[in-house]
């Protein structure tokens, strides 16, 4: 009964889903590998992995709800982490998108008036 569901939804969604999914992951991989991320950030994602795949849990199993999606739960918040506190400009950088500048002459050339300067000493 669950594959007559689940097959066509998946059918639907991945077309949309599966660019981002990629991106953020082509994203995540970049930033840990940038060493203008913090080392704090970058080792974030490869703890979080470990405990994935190590036999030790900090809740247990046997707990109904959250002992099974503990691992899954560290996986996103160290995910998450990674990505909200990341150098903003880093990551607009990885991501393609172009840098804002906050120069006026970037933001109205016409009202900036180009000139000289002389000191004169009295």
């Amino acid at each position: 009964m669950f594959h007559r569901l689940a097959f066509p939804l998946i059918f639907f969604l991945a077309p949309r889903l599966l660019p981002k999914i990629i991106r953020q992951a082509r994203l995540v991989w970049r930033l840990t590998r940038d060493k203008r991320v913090p080392i704090f950030l970058r080792a974030l994602l490869p703890l979080a992995i470990l405990y994935v795949v190590s036999p030790f849990d900090l809740i247990r199993d046997r707990v109904p709800v959250v002992g099974r999606f503990d691992d899954l739960i560290i996986l996103g918040f160290a995910l998450l982490l990674l990505l909200k506190l990341s150098p903003q400009h880093v990551i607009d950088e990885h991501s393609g998108k172009p840098r804002v500048s906050d120069r006026p002459e970037d933001k109205d050339p016409s009202k900036v008036v180009d000139g000289t300067s002389k000191l004169i000493d009295d």
